[in-house]
């Protein structure tokens, strides 16, 4: 099998923090990418992000929302393959477009990291 590759997010825990998976606290995303902390997922609060990395994307599925249909996928951490949310792909609603191509993270399914914590870790 072999080492699985990993993106690592440095963030100085002050001005920027790192989320990682609740499962294994791989590095998901940074505090300076949410787009909006103003969303719901099915485990409850959720962030609207810009980018995360150290996912896989399951097949994607129409999805039907409190503000319209969605084609999604869901992402996983690709070390535990923790359910940690999804990926929106494509909306037909105007007004939701900017959705496109961007992560919901849910929040019971992430914790914040302290890098140097990460980097113990990993040694």
């Amino acid at each position: 099998m072999g080492f699985r590759y990993s993106t690592y997010i440095d963030s100085d825990g002050v001005t920027a923090f790192t989320y990682g998976c609740g499962g294994c606290r791989t590095h998901l995303s940074s505090s300076n990418l949410i787009l909006s902390r103003d969303y719901r997922g099915r485990t409850g609060d959720a962030y609207l992000m810009d980018k995360v990395v150290n996912i896989v994307q399951g097949s994607k599925q129409i999805r039907q929302m409190i503000t319209g249909a969605y084609l999604v996928s869901d992402i996983r951490c690709h070390q535990c393959k923790n359910l940690v949310g999804w990926k929106y792909h494509h909306t037909d609603s105007r007004d939701q477009k900017y959705k496109e191509g961007k992560y919901i993270l849910e929040l019971q399914t992430i914790v914040k990291c302290n890098s140097k914590q990460k980097q113990k870790m990993m040694y």
